[in-house]
């Protein structure tokens, strides 16, 4: 090798050495990077998410009303969902409850209902909440919107009393379960579910497995269950008998007017007569709502998922793994 060779062959040497240290602080540099931004969108989303919990601190030092409110579908996960459009958030409600019951400074509460209903496990726990609350002897006030149907009726129930919007639709009592039967789509796109199972009913309801009327039976008599205790809520919430709730309504909408006449209601008024009244009664005019966390991802989330583009059978599997499991929903499905 002579005198120019070895010189350029330990220029590329050095060159190449150079390119790799580049190349290792290059990916050194991404991964700080890409931590910084993680630990910032993980700080975000913690922000993002804040419990009422957190927020029980912010709370009245002097007599005050807590308003609840109860918005959008009523379910564990609806707050918790990136792409969710519901309002509601279970656990900060239930966290924010718990505050209430622990704070003197509370002397009522105002629960404000804008809601369907949803799922009936999640509608219980949240009335069961309320009459928590309620066995501290201090009142519940409550205030129905546009919608106070089904399970958003059911946690009313936990109240002393119940106004409403003139122009509201309430009430709608009853659960269902909803499923469906693919067995006939799958045949004609060539899809077998094959399953292996203990017993004869395990694995009720899965999309390519036909019903049995035994089957059907079952789950018609679980519907019953959750509706008799519907009607025994109701009962005890109104002051009246079951079978008088049954006589009133048979899972139908109601306008206010309507369920008032049917005694399911107090009274009709605006809402901020309604405010004030309370208010008034409970001798203080600081009412104190709870400032729901947001996120600012949610929006993005929900457009890029609904933008997304899914083949006819991604859309099929999508639709069939979210409608396999069996949930007793107390929720006005017109809504």
């Amino acid at each position: 090798m002579n005198k120019k060779q070895f010189i350029a062959f330990l220029v590329a040497v050095v060159i190449f050495v150079g390119a790799g240290y580049a190349g290792v602080r290059s990916a050194q540099r991404a991964r700080e990077s890409s931590a910084a931004a993680a630990q910032q969108l993980s700080e975000s989303f913690a922000a993002a998410f804040s419990s009422a919990a957190a927020q029980s601190e912010a709370l009245p030092a002097e007599p005050y009303v807590a308003r609840l409110d109860v918005k959008g579908t009523i379910a564990q996960s609806a707050g918790t969902s990136l792409t969710a459009a519901s309002e509601y958030d279970h656990e900060a409600l239930l966290n924010y409850i718990d505050a209430l019951i622990a704070d003197p400074d509370n002397v009522g509460m105002l629960l404000y209902i804008d809601s369907p209903g949803g799922e009936m496990k999640t509608a219980d726990e949240l009335y069961l909440k309320l009459m928590d609350y309620k066995a501290t002897q201090r009142p519940i006030y409550c205030y129905f919107d546009s919608t106070a149907c089904s399970g958003g009726y059911y946690v009313a129930m936990a109240s002393d009393e119940i106004w409403a919007d003139r122009n509201s639709l309430c009430v709608n009592i009853g659960v269902y379960i909803s499923t469906y039967n693919f067995t006939e789509l799958f045949e004609k796109l060539g899809v077998e579910q094959v399953v292996f199972k203990s017993s004869e009913n395990k694995g009720i309801g899965m999309a390519g497995v036909p019903w049995t009327e035994e089957q059907k039976e079952i789950y018609q008599s679980i519907v019953d269950e959750y509706y008799d205790q519907f009607l025994s809520v109701v009962a005890q919430g109104r002051g009246i008998t079951k079978a008088q709730v049954a006589e009133k309504d048979d899972g139908r909408e109601m306008l206010a007017s309507q369920a008032l006449r049917a005694g399911l209601i107090d009274g009709i008024c605006r809402y901020e007569e309604y405010e004030q009244r309370v208010l008034e009664e409970m001798g203080t005019q600081v009412l104190y709502e709870l400032t729901p966390a947001e996120s600012p991802f949610r929006d993005l989330m929900r457009y890029f998922s609904s933008v997304m583009p899914r083949s006819d059978t991604q859309a099929l599997l999508d639709f069939t793994q979210s409608h396999g499991g069996m949930v007793v929903m107390a929720y006005d499905a017109n809504r």
